[in-house]
């Protein structure tokens, strides 16, 4: 399946079953990082009503990196409310993932937990955020009803089937995992410089990995510039308890 539902430190049962039905409307796979409630509960089983042979065959996710692994692209539904934007990924739209779909990547849909949906940090490892639009007095849904809402409105999904051995788009944006390769040896060299220094460091990191995911780089792209931050890291001087930077692959 190209399209992955992956619901985070969900708490009540009802919200599994329930999201478990919607998946199995619109033909997504259902992920669940650290579940809080048993999947074969009660109210989870009976929320399902007809979908539980997706219940009983769910996988449970053991760490974040995992969803990064199962997908190209991995997409936080979250309002944000009373949270700034600054430092996070950049916004996406309903259009741009059906574009990404039609193009055959995967897509990882990512729904927090019923008691305050994702944290800060949980947002910031994702490559784009996602807003289902409600009036702005009160713009929080229930956790399964914005699994169906956002799986209805990407639906139809199904792409098309490339023929074996045609070459992949050259524009393609690269896999969320080899981002997340290249943030984090953007940050290693970073550090090794000494930049940003104390303070904010957390903040201004962040900033400038959600500049970086704006760019949407492709495969090649992250190729050149892992090489060029190696051959930097290899320039600059070795920093007391800092690793040099190995070479990139």
């Amino acid at each position: 399946m190209t399209l992955r539902v992956v619901l985070v430190r969900t708490h009540n049962p009802g919200n599994l079953g329930a999201a478990a039905r919607a998946a199995k409307n619109f033909g997504a796979e259902l992920l669940l990082l650290q579940p809080r409630a048993d999947v074969l509960h009660p109210d989870a089983v009976a929320f399902a009503s007809g979908a539980e042979d997706l219940l009983r065959r769910v996988k449970t996710l053991a760490e974040w990196d995992d969803a990064a692994v199962r997908a190209d692209d991995v997409i936080a539904l979250s309002s944000l409310r009373g949270r700034v934007s600054r430092g996070l990924p950049p916004p996406t739209t309903f259009e741009e993932i059906s574009s990404s779909l039609r193009r055959s990547r995967r897509v990882a849909l990512v729904f927090g937990p019923e008691r305050g949906g994702l944290t800060t940090e949980e947002l910031r490892r994702c490559d784009a955020r996602l807003r289902i639009e409600a009036r702005e007095e009160f713009p929080t849904l229930n956790l399964a009803q914005s699994v169906a809402i956002a799986l209805a409105r990407l639906f139809p999904f199904e792409a098309p089937r490339r023929s074996r051995g045609a070459p992949k788009p050259e524009g393609a944006p690269a896999p969320s995992s080899d981002v997340r390769r290249l943030l984090t040896s953007f940050k290693e060299t970073l550090s090794s410089a000494g930049y940003p220094g104390r303070g904010h460091s957390k903040e201004v990191l962040a900033e400038i990995e959600s500049f970086l995911r704006r760019g949407k780089p492709t495969s090649r792209e992250v190729t050149l510039l892992l090489g060029a931050l190696a051959a930097l890291g290899r320039s600059l001087p070795r920093r007391r308890g800092r690793p040099r930077l190995s070479p990139a692959p």
